[in-house]
Parts: structure tokens; sequence; C-alpha cells
């Protein structure tokens, strides 16, 4: 897995290759960033100069970009993913460069996850565009826009000096070779200066994520059947929709008898190496936020032991499947004893 920490380095590494590479004066930065969502459903990164810069030709080049964003977890690939690629993007970064040399390069996007609640997106291109127009003081120039599957929050331009704080060189994120400005008269390598706007607010989709639970007798009889109480929780945000399925594993020792019943329909899916598959289906049980949907599932066992069964619950809208799986506790199945008890001989 590709860390944060490894991009981290990526970065630093191209600072250093910039701060010896291209001949420089000691200027001030200029560049600033911003990241809003448009009526259209777009979100766009766009920068604007806080002074004119002219060129020495006709054209000013944007040599490096580096242009990082911050969410919350699961916005541009799915909560339970740890690559780096990004999954959630609609289609491809649309390129809004005012160039004279389209198709000469290319938007990139990778993203890190960095806790239980926040990633980061990281954009930047191969290539270097040609600026058609002149880089004129609080004229905002567009770079790109993108969209996304849904919205699980705002998004913001990454804050130097705040986020990640207590990881050394975290600063270097969105300055130094942030932006890279070559042909223009101050040779602006350390372009970047800071964001402006605020963070790109979107209405939050509601979701659902079901989560399942088993519960049981402690104790039992061969051959004397007994019912799991199988609960359907929903500890997302909104309402689940269409089909919703669980699926159970009875170990060998158990038979299935029947279950269902409030909407659910169960079945045996099929048997192997003594586990033997029960799938229960409701086509609607519309489980609300924070509401749960019940019912039983009936089994006999035919041996003396200790029992439990696992569970997977599916379908509903949900996009977290980190939480579907549960265990049952325990049943143990002991000798039956008569009511008339047990006489020594």
């Amino acid at each position: 897995m590709k860390t944060f920490l490894h991009y981290l380095f990526l970065l630093i590494g191209l600072t250093l290759s910039c701060k010896t590479t291209f001949a420089q004066k000691s200027v001030n930065p200029h560049i600033s960033f911003k990241i809003d969502l448009r009526p259209d459903g777009y979100y766009y990164g766009t920068m604007k100069s806080d002074t004119t810069l002219s060129s020495v030709s006709p054209s000013n080049n944007i040599s490096t970009i580096q242009f990082t964003v911050v969410a919350p977890i699961g916005t541009f690939s799915p909560i339970s993913y740890t690559g780096s690629t990004v999954l959630n993007l609609l289609g491809s970064i649309e390129d809004l460069v005012p160039s004279d040399n389209l198709g000469s390069y290319l938007w990139t996007i990778q993203r890190s996850t960095y806790d239980a609640n926040t990633e980061y997106a990281f954009i930047g291109m191969t290539g270097s565009p040609r600026l058609t127009n002149t880089i004129t003081k609080d004229v905002e120039i567009p770079l790109f826009r993108f969209r996304l599957q849904n919205c699980l929050g705002n998004i913001r331009m990454y804050q130097n000096g705040i986020d990640l704080p207590s990881r050394s060189g975290t600063a270097l994120l969105n300055t130094d070779c942030s932006i890279y400005l070559s042909r223009i008269k101050e040779s602006l390598a350390d372009a970047y200066k800071d964001n402006y706007g605020g963070p790109a607010v979107c209405l939050t989709t509601p979701i659902p994520d079901l989560m399942t639970s088993l519960t049981a007798p402690s104790s039992g009889a061969p051959n004397t059947a007994y019912s799991y109480t199988v609960s359907v929780m929903n500890v997302g945000s909104g309402l689940s929709s269409g089909i919703v399925s669980e699926s159970f594993s009875l170990p060998a020792g158990l038979t299935f008898n029947s279950g269902g019943g409030n909407g659910w329909t169960c079945a045996v899916a099929g048997t192997s190496s003594g586990t033997t598959t029960v799938t229960c289906t409701n086509p609607a049980p519309n489980v609300p936020a924070s509401g749960s949907i019940n019912f039983p599932l009936t089994v006999t066992p035919t041996t003396l032991g200790a029992f439990t069964i696992t569970a997977q619950v599916s379908g509903g809208g949900e996009s977290n499947t980190n939480n579907n799986n549960a265990t049952s506790n325990t049943t143990s199945i002991g000798c039956g004893v008569s009511a008339g008890g047990i006489n020594r001989l």
C-alpha cells in the first residue's frame, strides 16, 4: 500500500529537484489556489495572482503544479479501499487551462488516507501547458474540473502549517514546487502563496450503512429446535433502499428448519464440506437511519457440542461493507435429562 508518507517523500524529492534544477531569483510567491463546487455538479480548481506577471516570451509555462485537497474519507475512493487510485470519479479530470498546446499535457490524480475520517487527493500534471493569456492581477485562471459519484462532505484546500503539523515537511505539500511558472520575468519557481475562497460545500447525500447481529439461547438439547434472533441495523444517515440479503453459515450438526417473516424469506442455498449456507432476502425492508428490523432463524442440533453461526448482510444501497459480518454467541448442546431423573444402578 502506498501511504501518505510515500507521496510526501515524493513531493519533497520534487521540491529538492525544483530548487536544484531551476535558476531563480529570491522573490515573493504570488499564486493562490481555490477549489469550489458549482451548480453544474463539477468541482473546479482555479488559481489567481496578486500581481500581474508578464512573460519574457509569447506565453507563460506552468512547468510544475501540485494541487492538494482534503476531504472526508470515502470521497475519492470507497472507505474500505487502501490503494492510491481514485475510484469515485465520474469520468476523468477535464483540462480547463487556457493554453496553446492542448493535448501535450495531462492532469493526474492520486489519493491517500490519513486517518479514519480524512483523505487527501493530490492533483498534478504531466507535461507543461503554455498559457495564452497574460497572468493579470486578481483575474482567476481555470485549471481543471471533475465530478464525483457522491458527496460525503466539504472538500477544501490543504492548509500549510495546520494540516498534519506533527509531520516534518508537510508544509511542502502546497509550497515551493506546488507551482513553478517559467518564462516570466520573475522566474517564479516558488510561486505558490496560499488559498483563496472557502471549502467546496455540497449537500451531503444520506447514505445507509447496514450491520447485523445474531442472538441465540446459551444452551439446548439434541434434536430440540431453537431460534436465532437476527437483527439488521442501519447505522448510516439515510434510509436503506432496494433488496437486502443475509447469508448464514451453519456448521455440521445444525439443521436449518425455517426462517423469515416480516418481509423476509429464507432458503438453503447449498452445502459444502458439512457447512450449510442459508440465504434470507427482503425485497424492500426500507430500514430507516438508526432503525432495525428483526426475524427468526430456527435450527435443530443433531449432535452434542458448542455451536456458533456466522452471517453477512448485503445490499440496501450501502457503500461501507467493512461492518457487514457477525458471529452469534455460543449455544452449548448437552445431554437431555428426562423428567424422571437419573437412577443409579
